[in-house]
């Protein structure tokens, strides 16, 4: 997200002399600044801290009586230790004011404007100290029981990385059919129907981001939500493809049902209006993986996604950048610092923006100039070239690793190569782990 400038307007009493006005409006500034300064200080002390419980991340968009009820179910059915982190995704219905003002026990960020649901679950994600991570949309209800069932299914199955529940209202087959015909029906059901029961847990390959329970290793491994999705729709599914890379496994605990009313900020743009941005998030995510499902199927065939974490699925011999101006060149898996004002501005350009729970995660080697970062290691090291298959690959380390889509070639700043001898000789290299697309960061603070 990145930072707008806060306009104060200060009152001044009248006949008030224009020197003590400066006066009081410069050490007004002072002040300011000085607590914003003692602020950032703090952040950067708690940072890395975290505690044995679950941060419940809400966002929330002109639906402040959904969220209240939401909020409200959470307090009344949640035994386990949790916090509640809601992100306002700029709502003009009083929404921030509305929490502020009850003085609730949650943790608000506030966007100044709507910046779509990726954005604002990564601003959530990045504020998350607990131990698990929930994702929960604004226009459910949480029953009894529901996140000691769905930890239990988390906890109890060390092979799954990502649990959700049973519902009323979403696609595919987390529905279920409900008797219940109004709200105090449904909590009478779901008393009922939330007895734990590890025999109504069941494997999955696809899991609805309406809620979402997963550890913060896992989130580390994978990575924040693709932020070149507009509003909602398909990011989570961007979210679990790049999991299922990784070969990690997902459960429906079918023993959990929380009540969804379904889809209300998307169902607020109208038909038409929710058609376009459905119909451009599908074609992002098309154009973004091609055909994905198929590599998928391959690399299960193939058994070498064990133990993979996101930036096992960068490419080799790229720029890449964090949060600041410092820029490094990765090569093999490991960031070099390019030392300052050695890089010209093409090279800054093509920098790659990296998150910083990437960059913490990759190993750091020696300082170098960018002469010394780019000088091949070998004829062929890093180099992109398309097979007889016509798949795209790039040469990593006596292997050939294949490129998912054309997306992902320009997503990391990859230039293709029209080498005969690279073609005949690459292609004859053992298949690596496959070049997964650059998630896309608009946010300046990850």
């Amino acid at each position: 997200m990145r930072r707008n400038k806060i306009k104060i307007r200060q009152s001044i009493p009248r006949g008030t002399s224009r020197k003590s006005k400066v006066s009081g409006a410069s050490d007004f500034q002072k002040g300011y600044e000085a607590g914003y300064t003692h602020g950032i200080l703090k952040g950067k002390q708690s940072y890395g801290s975290f505690f044995e419980g679950t941060s419940i991340i809400i966002p929330t968009f002109n639906q402040k009586a959904l969220l209240l009820q939401c909020i409200e179910s959470i307090e009344a059915h949640t035994a386990m230790p949790y916090e509640i982190i809601v992100v306002d995704n700029g709502s003009e219905d009083g929404t921030a004011e509305e929490l502020r003002s009850r003085r609730l026990s949650i943790r608000l960020a506030v966007h100044s404007q709507n910046l779509g649901f990726a954005r604002a679950i990564n601003t959530g994600l990045m504020m998350a100290k607990g131990s698990t991570i929930v994702l929960l949309n604004n226009d459910t209800l949480v029953t009894e029981g529901w996140l000691s069932n769905m930890l239990r299914c988390l906890n109890d199955c060390p092979e799954v990385a990502v649990v959700g529940p049973v519902t009323n209202y979403i696609s595919g087959e987390q529905q279920i059919d409900v008797p219940y015909g109004d709200i105090a029906g449904m909590y009478e059901f779901a008393a009922t129907y939330n007895a734990s029961d590890e025999r109504k847990w069941w494997n999955t390959d696809r899991l609805v981001g309406f809620c979402l329970l997963f550890a913060r290793s896992t989130f580390e491994g994978v990575g924040y939500l693709d932020e070149g999705y507009e509003f909602g729709n398909f990011e989570d599914d961007d979210w679990i493809v790049r999991l299922r890379f990784q070969g990690k496994k997902m459960k429906i605990a079918g023993d959990t049902f929380i009540h969804h009313f379904g889809s209300v900020t998307m169902k607020g743009l109208g038909n038409e209006g929710f058609k376009k941005v459905n119909g451009q998030n599908e074609n992002f995510f098309t154009e973004k993986w091609g055909n994905v499902y198929e590599i998928l199927q391959r690399q299960s065939d193939q058994n070498c996604s064990e133990g993979t974490k996101s930036l096992d699925f960068f490419p080799t011999h790229i720029w890449i950048r964090g949060l600041g101006e410092r820029v490094y060149w990765l090569e093999h898996g490991v960031k070099y610092p390019i030392a300052h004002g050695v890089l010209n501005e093409n090279e800054k350009h093509r920098a790659i923006r990296l998150s910083v729970i990437d960059l913490l995660q990759l190993p750091t080697g020696p300082q170098r100039s960018s002469e010394e970062a780019i000088s091949p290691t070998s004829a062929y090291e890093g180099a992109i070239f398309r097979g007889a298959d016509g798949c795209m690959y790039q040469v990593d380390q006596g292997k050939r690793r294949e490129i998912v889509s054309s997306y992902a070639i320009l997503s990391w700043g990859l230039v293709v190569g029209e080498n005969r001898d690279l073609i005949t000789e690459g292609s004859k290299l053992p298949i690596g782990v496959p070049i997964l697309p650059a998630p896309r960061l608009k946010s300046e603070d990850l």
